[in-house]
């Protein structure tokens, strides 16, 4: 039962349904155009114009609404239109929201991927050209095109939108992940009974999508030029210890295959000696422990590294006295809990972000067309590079696999492509004695250091 129609604003009441005062038309004062009440069970009360000047059509423009609003309950649908598609994009984030956790975990998002769910969706806004619609307007037809219109779409007169397509058809699958996440909450919240199709888009397999890596003879030219950026003698004190740390960060990366956001985390309570090995081998290998709050999968893991020297090297970086009497690092309990790659004299504090981007940029330019040429190396390259010198040396999958934090079959996917590459430098490489010699004698190893098999 609606409420009365009483006050002064419900002049000229007529029910539409004779005996029934949950829906009825009225004009306001000074107002020849009809509005309409209709009760919404469980959803509460709707007025709004019907924008005709007919009490008929009005009556009629009412019971239409009425209609309408009992098929969607009778689906189990919400009825009041209170929102449009737009409207719902930030409700839904803020449930995503309540998922962020520090690492990744299962049932939670990263920050990253809140922030990245964010950009799909105003990509959809995109689609739409901006212009928010009634959820009862929904054009599914349209709606099956979002992939096309990704892979064609420029930026040009006919569509002022700044958007280009993306590189792999993999970045549009992501993105219809979170629209059909989107879609699916309005599913649950009763907005619409059937969410939409979308045209198939191939992905492409995963070597494909590989990160390129650098074969023994561009990673000699790059570290051979990236040290000497580094002693650069007309850097300031600061920009020679961000340099340094790149320079050794991408040794550590290419031998213990590190991914980049694992090795910015690392604080030096994770580095440890492994007593497992003779003593002579000590001087070489060691632990690292990767903690599940730093890694990609969210599952720790140690990780046999040959960069005994490199942590070294980062120790007297930032100037930190080795403890007499103290197992290797031999670092004093008071540094334990810094971040080993660090802020110039704020050790406390993980060396920034635009710092990594920065310096990337600098190395690019000094090594993109002299080493590099189309490949498209980034920070993961060192880390890829070291999986596939594992994989050209023959070390079983299982452990490169444990020591990686990566599946055997994505490596079998992604890394075992560069067979026919290694053939082809094979000559080159064979002509280097030492370094033929130096992974015959260490075939069994899981990892060694580049730098002595290549002699440097």
């Amino acid at each position: 039962m609606g409420r009365p129609a009483t006050g002064k604003y419900v002049l000229s009441k007529e029910l539409v349904i004779e005996g029934k005062e949950d829906c009825y038309v009225y004009l306001r004062p000074k107002s020849s155009v009809w509005q309409y009440f209709l009760s919404i069970p469980g959803e509460g009360d709707e007025r709004k114009s019907t924008k005709l000047k007919d009490k008929q059509q009005a009556k009629d423009f009412a019971l239409d609404r009425k209609l309408e609003v009992m098929s969607r309950q009778r689906q189990g649908l919400k009825a009041r239109r209170v929102k449009q598609l737009f409207d719902f994009i930030d409700e839904f984030l803020s449930e995503e929201e309540k998922r962020v956790a520090d690492y990744s975990k299962k049932g939670h998002i990263t920050k990253e991927t809140f922030r990245v769910k964010g950009h799909h969706l105003n990509l959809l806004r995109k689609f739409y050209k901006n212009k928010n619609i009634r959820i009862e307007d929904l054009d599914y037809p349209k709606l099956y095109e979002y992939p096309t219109w990704r892979k064609t779409t420029v930026c040009d007169k006919e569509n002022p939108i700044k958007i280009s397509p993306p590189e792999t058809a993999h970045t549009i699958i992501t993105e219809l992940s979170t629209i059909k996440s989107y879609f699916g909450y309005l599913k649950l919240k009763g907005y619409i009974d059937l969410p939409p199709s979308f045209a198939k888009i191939q992905s492409e397999s995963p070597k494909n999508l590989r990160r390129d890596y650098l074969n023994p003879r561009q990673y000699q030219q790059t570290l051979n030029t990236v040290r000497a950026w580094s002693n650069s003698k007309s850097s300031t004190p600061s920009q020679m210890h961000n340099k340094k740390m790149v320079y050794q960060s991408m040794m550590i990366m290419a031998n213990s295959c590190l991914r980049i956001g694992e090795l910015r985390g690392l604080r030096w309570y994770d580095i440890e000696y492994n007593s497992n090995l003779p003593k002579e081998d000590q001087k070489v290998g060691h632990l690292i422990r990767i903690r599940k709050e730093i890694t990609k999968t969210g599952e720790p893991r140690t990780v046999q590294s040959p960069t005994v020297e490199r942590f070294d090297e980062i120790r007297k970086i930032c100037n930190i006295s080795s403890k007499r009497g103290k197992s290797w690092p031999s670092i004093p309990d008071e540094y334990l809990n810094h971040y080993v790659i660090s802020k110039f004299n704020h050790p406390d504090q993980p060396l920034g972000m635009g710092t990594w981007n920065r310096l990337w940029q600098e190395l690019k330019g000094l090594c993109q067309e002299r080493y590099w040429g189309n490949k498209k190396v980034s920070w993961y390259s060192f880390r890829h590079t070291g999986i596939s010198f594992a994989v050209t040396r023959g070390v079983p999958l299982l452990p490169l696999s444990i020591n990686s934090g990566t599946g055997v079959r994505y490596i079998q996917d992604v890394y075992y492509h560069h067979e026919s590459e290694s053939k082809n430098t094979w000559n080159t490489l064979t002509q280097n004695r030492q370094f033929y010699s130096y992974i015959q004698d260490h075939k069994d190893d899981v990892l060694i250091d580049i730098q002595d098999a290549l002699g440097d």
